[in-house]
């Protein structure tokens, strides 16, 4: 067996956790576009691979038009920057993601953060939370 001893010890000590922005359908692929992408978590398309994701359903939606929403399909997860290469998941099956809602990516405390390019045509940097032990 091998294995990376720090990503193994660190892996676990961190989330990324980021907004959907946008839900939508292109060439037949449903995507969520997340407010952040690779400036924040570069792991995934640094090492070419699609990270697991969860859904947190977020209750509140303060604007009058329906929420856009995705139901019963596999999505493409996206950051908002300008290149074809801010991707975080591919094909993660959800049971529905709506704008407003947050997608959770665990197993982000290795090479989340401080792999990523920051300061990426000047977008800011992602609010850390440190949550003391219990």
């Amino acid at each position: 067996m091998v294995f990376e001893i720090g990503r193994w010890l660190a892996a676990t000590c961190g989330h990324y956790v980021t907004e959907v922005i946008d839900v939508k359908r292109n060439h037949g692929r449903d995507f969520a576009v997340v407010r952040g992408g690779t400036h924040h978590f570069r792991l995934p398309a640094a090492w070419g691979y699609s990270h697991p994701a969860g859904v947190h359903p977020v209750g509140a939606w303060p604007y009058p038009w329906p929420r856009p929403e995705i139901r019963d399909e596999l999505i493409d997860v996206t950051g908002e920057l300008c290149t074809p290469r801010d991707v975080l998941a591919r094909a993660v099956p959800i049971k529905r993601v709506r704008v407003g809602d947050l997608l959770v990516f665990a197993g982000t405390g290795a090479y989340g953060w401080d792999i990523s390019h920051h300061d990426f045509l000047s977008h800011p940097h992602p609010d850390f939370v440190i949550l003391p032990p219990k």
